[in-house]
């Protein structure tokens, strides 16, 4: 499930803000981006972050000012590296402009601010400023995340009352293909016999034969099990283990679909809309099983 949520927390000297993006992932992935300065704290905010989230792509960025007089550190390896590569255009191409040191200061990682390197008392101190902040900023995320969930769960439970509609609608139709068999033989047999008297034993063997054929009641039986199954889910079990268990009955419902369809009496009366409502039936399999992806 998707969320953002961003939290600023200010202290004496410093103040650290944390914004954390989440979208939809099969598992947890995690990308964290800090300060240099406070990069040996990775492993903490990993943690947090860990104990709160347990699926989707999370990406956590932490920003720390620093209070009192501040100044510009130059990143001198990165722009001793620009000036070689600069002098090397020169010399291999012939190039004669000078390289812009304004450009250069606008690289990505030339330039930081701050006051230096963080002592241990400082970085100790940010560090259980930021894991508050941290865990702050992932309950609103939750929160977010929460709601969106009430809005899936009510998404789903709309689909799958539709399918239990659409199986009691295939299931009327199915009961009356026998006697729609037996009207349709008898009305071709007047029309090639005239009025020869029908043989009712032998009628009904042919019309139980065609019946047969196109009988979907196990079908049926089966999907409207594992419909049961799938409401059940939603009301008990974990979160996680619901997704995996849900995709799996959408994969057989959408199995016992694509029988329905192909055992399809040719009965017009009721085969066309048995086919529509089995193709309705699908549409709605494949929704379902979208919105099973994103639950955590």
């Amino acid at each position: 499930m998707t969320g953002y949520s961003r939290v600023r927390a200010e202290e004496a000297d410093f103040s650290l803000s944390a914004s954390i993006k989440a979208t939809n992932h099969r598992f947890l992935d995690l990308q964290v981006r800090l300060p240099a300065a406070l990069e040996p704290l990775e492993p903490q905010l990993r943690r947090v972050v860990k104990d709160h989230v347990t699926r989707g792509h999370v990406e956590v960025t932490i920003s720390l000012e620093q209070a009192g007089p501040g100044g510009l550190e130059l990143n001198r390896k990165m722009l001793a590296a620009y000036a070689s590569a600069c002098q090397q255009l020169r010399s291999e191409f012939g190039f004669t402009t000078e390289p812009d040191p304004v450009s250069l200061l606008r690289i990505p990682g030339m330039v930081g601010t701050g006051n230096g390197q963080l002592t241990p008392a400082e970085l100790e101190r940010i560090e259980r400023a930021m894991e508050g902040l941290a865990s702050e900023t992932l309950r609103q995320l939750n929160q977010m995340r929460a709601r969106e969930g009430e809005a899936l769960e009510t998404d789903l439970r709309a689909r799958l009352k539709r399918l239990e509609e659409l199986s009691r609608n295939i299931d009327g139709l199915a009961r009356r293909v026998p006697q729609l068999y037996q009207h349709r033989l008898e009305t071709r047999i007047k029309e090639l016999l005239g009025a020869v008297e029908v043989d009712r034993a032998r009628l009904a063997q042919e019309v139980a034969y065609l019946a047969s054929r196109s009988d979907i009641s196990e079908e049926l039986t089966r999907f409207r099990s594992h419909l049961d199954q799938a409401k059940r889910l939603l009301d008990q079990g974990e979160a996680r283990e619901v997704g995996k268990k849900l995709d799996f009955l959408l994969q057989e419902m959408n199995r016992e679909a694509n029988t329905l369809l192909s055992k399809t009496t040719d009965v017009p009366e009721a085969g066309l809309e048995i086919a529509r409502q089995a193709i309705e039936m699908k549409t709605e399999i494949e929704k379902l099983r979208e919105q099973a992806q994103n639950i955590e």
